[in-house]
């Protein structure tokens, strides 16, 4: 065919439909295609295929484009079950939080709980067309493009709802892309789906980031004033949702300037939206930026070694019953009362100090003047009295320090006296380490004797310096406190507070003939005979010692064996009362108080005393709920049968009611509570005080709480001087100043929960009466009774 007809033909196959619908059903009728139609033939088909390839490959990509995007989105579950960590709260028992667990800061509250203020102030800056569109706010968009159109800058267009998705699914990201973006509008449109408006508000206030690492408003306004999210103020309100935009930028502790001005941009707006009238808007602007800052670092501080302890009580069961107590957002209700525990904090710290003064001195310039041992230590001379009584202490300290142990790399030796040389020279680190390691520690713990709740609890001086906690992980002996469960022993053997024993020291031999001689420091004045009760209130150990051939039922031995029975007859009483005694081995001297023990167990030891004989270990913890309220484990107290009658328990009390009282011809160790904290309730105790005064003991009993305190060293190898005249290293002028102390700021406290009830006697119980005595109602407790 020539050129000519070629064009022609190609002409009416575009013009004419019948020719070019004759053309193509010749073409598939037609095996083999005809020569003069091979050119149209291929153009048809080339042009069909072409545009159907283009076709599927839009659509293939736009599909793939759009599992894409899926993949990055929250599922229909998460979208119905948001995951936001929520801080789990340690409360006590009157509803006020001691402790938080948290990885991120957060405490979740309804929106019936927050600021109207609030929710206008995020309304008005983030998102003031929020009850107006469905997830996306086209017009915003919209002026979002013309504005970087025409100008070039870049102005957000993100609704709460987009901000939500990006705050609850981390999945989506924050990187500035299109993909990003598509990802986070749609998923802000399924928000507004399944979720009303109110509803959205509530968790985007719950969820988003505030200054200082505080997650969610509840947080925000605790941390910088101090109140609950419901009480904020309108300038509090902008000021917390202005620092949204950039929450370094606009701290209002570190930035003031930056954020009192990105405040005002915030009550701008609330005026621009009708929020606020022009007056308030122009009064509140000229106001500085004021906060009541609370680091959250410091929350529940004064209770954080009792946080610490509760934390390892039920973090396994959260785990094995599926719960996060990091993110779960659970409510742990304890047994502290949080008055008890505020002021038992003050006594040990304002005590503590006082103490720690006065034993630097002691150890400084023995008994001289204050002003004297403030000279010497200014002088160089801190506690010189300790070095050169121990001087291999220090380099024992020394030795515990990093500068130690890096020093032989760093000086490229091998030789301890070189290191030593080297860091002696360095006066500053030395005088460091040797006030570090003389720090004294206390702890205090308070216990309900009718149902074992543990009411306030300090385990030591400072949690954010020493972790350690002298209530429950602290091991030590127990000195003197231990004798009560010597003088339980006998009164189940039948002794009684009026009988005598010498007050003189006893010997007695092993089978290699080492003789075992304990004594008193200083035997005191009067009769050589002594009655238990006595012996009790003044803590003499040789009595205490004599006890022990009649317990053993060997009233005339002199061989140490032979005591066997009553170390094992004390251990056993120890262990029923609530001490751990298992590695405890049964030795004779176990009697003047060698065992190790916590300040917990000894003092839930002596609730049984108070208790009428009955033990309740104690307990910490009343229920767990959930974020919702459901309570999802609850704990109730312990109790052990009877372990000592009732009428040994109170013959235990009133003897050492004796401890305080002291009586006609005597004092007792612990009269400085009556003497000098001027506690004139029915109160019982005991002092202890291990050798070289490295543990100092105090337990005090009322019928509604047994407190007990523990002063000594971090280290063990700290401890108080015994060559001075008067020394604080005593439980009665160590431990027992916080107990008085404690006693004195809860029974002013009018709102406190303190009773003045005195211990009652058993039904029917008569107090025995000492035959040989015309008159010892005071010394029994049967007659007036003279707090």
């Amino acid at each position: 065919m020539s050129n000519e007809n070629q064009d022609n033909d190609m002409d009416r196959y575009f013009n004419d439909p019948e020719y070019r619908h004759q053309k193509s059903k010749t073409q598939k009728n037609n095996s083999q295609p005809q020569s003069g139609s091979n050119l149209w033939d291929r153009f048809s088909s080339r042009t069909l295929k072409w545009g159907g390839t283009t076709i599927g490959i839009i659509l293939v990509a736009a599909l793939g484009f759009f599992i894409y995007l899926l993949q990055g989105l929250p599922s229909v579950e998460q979208l119905e079950n948001p995951e936001t960590a929520v801080a789990s709260e340690l409360k006590s028992r009157d509803g006020v939080v001691l402790d938080r667990f948290y990885t991120e800061n957060r405490t979740y509250v309804p929106i019936e709980k927050m600021s109207s203020h609030i929710v206008d102030a995020l309304i008005a800056t983030e998102d003031h067309r929020f009850y107006n569109h469905w997830g996306i706010d086209m017009q915003g968009i919209f002026a979002a493009i013309y504005q970087i159109t025409t100008t070039g800058n870049i102005r957000g267009a993100s609704t709460i709802s987009q901000q939500l998705a990006r705050n609850l699914y981390k999945k989506i990201g924050r990187e500035f892309s299109l993909i990003r973006k598509f990802r986070e509008m749609i998923t802000a449109i399924k928000i507004e789906q399944n979720y009303t408006k109110r509803e959205i508000i509530e968790m985007y206030l719950n969820t988003v980031e505030f200054p200082n690492s505080a997650f969610g408003i509840q947080s925000a306004a605790l941390t910088h004033y101090g109140k609950d999210a419901k009480d904020l103020t309108i300038s509090q309100a902008a000021t917390l949702v202005g620092s949204l935009n950039a929450v370094y930028l606009y701290n209002p502790r570190i930035n003031p300037e930056n954020a009192r001005s990105r405040r005002n941009t915030v009550l701008y707006l609330l005026n621009k939206h009708e929020f606020i009238s022009d007056a308030v808007y122009n009064k509140l602007r000229n106001e500085p930026i004021s906060l009541n800052y609370h680091p959250p670092s410091e929350t529940g501080q004064e209770s954080r070694y009792f946080g610490e302890y509760v934390r390892k009580k039920v973090e396994k069961w959260t785990q094995k019953n599926g719960y996060n107590l990091y993110k779960d957002g659970l409510t742990i209700y304890t047994t502290i009362d949080s008055r008890l525990q505020k002021y038992a904090e003050k006594a040990l710290r304002t005590k503590l100090d006082s103490l720690q003064t006065i034993y630097e001195c002691e150890w400084t310039t023995g008994d001289a003047p204050l002003s004297v041992c403030k000279k010497a230590i200014k002088n160089g001379g801190y506690m010189r009295r300790f070095w050169d009584k121990y001087p291999s202490f220090l380099r024992a300290f020394i030795r515990k320090t990093d500068r130690y142990k890096n020093a032989f790399s760093k000086y490229n030796t091998d030789q301890e006296s070189v290191v030593f040389d080297s860091l002696f020279a360095d006066s500053a680190f030395v005088d460091s380490v040797k006030r570090a390691e003389t720090r004294l520690e206390a702890g205090f713990v308070g216990i309900d004797p009718n149902n074992g709740n543990i009411l306030a609890w300090v385990g030591g001086s400072n949690y954010g310096n020493v972790q350690y906690d002298h209530v429950s992980q602290s091991q030590r002996q127990a000195g003197s406190t231990f004798k009560p469960f010597v003088y339980s022993v006998a009164v189940d053997n039948g002794y009684k507070p009026y009988h005598k024993f010498s007050k003189y020291p006893s010997v007695f031999y092993d089978r290699n003939g080492k003789a075992w001689k304990p004594k008193d420091p200083h035997i005191p004045s009067g009769p050589e005979m002594i009655p238990l009760r006595q012996a009790l209130a003044r803590s003499l150990n040789n009595v205490t010692v004599r006890l022990l051939p009649e317990i053993a039922g060997a009233p005339n031995t002199t061989k140490l064996e032979d005591l066997d029975p009553a170390a094992r007859k004390i251990k056993q009483m120890a262990s029923n009362l609530g001490i751990d005694m298992s590695d405890t081995p049964a030795y004779p001297s176990i009697a003047l108080g060698t065992a190790e023990v916590s300040l917990l167990e000894l003092v839930s030891a002596y609730t049984t005393f108070a208790n009428q004989g009955v033990h309740i270990d104690p307990i910490a913890i009343t229920r767990i709920e959930d974020k919702e309220g459901n309570v999802i484990k609850e704990y109730n107290p312990e109790y052990r049968d009877e372990v000592i009658s009732p009428k040994t328990a109170y013959m235990m009390v009133d003897m050492m009611r004796g401890v305080i009282r002291g009586g006609d011809d005597y004092y007792g160790t612990g009269v400085r509570l009556r003497n000098v904290y001027g506690v004139r309730q029915d109160v019982a105790g005991k002092t202890g005080t291990t050798q070289n005064s490295a543990d100092n003991w105090f337990v005090g009993m009322m019928p509604h709480i047994v407190m007990g305190s523990w002063v000594g060293g971090e280290n063990r190898m700290i401890r108080f001087p015994t060559d001075l005249n008067y020394s604080i290293g005593q439980g009665a002028r160590s431990a027992l100043p916080i107990v008085g102390k404690f006693i004195n700021l809860a029974s002013d406290d009018p709102e406190a929960p303190w009773s003045y009830d005195s211990f009652q006697q058993p039904p029917g119980f008569v107090m025995p009466q000492d035959p040989d005595s015309v008159d010892n109602s005071r010394k029994t407790g049967t007659g007036r009774i003279d707090w």
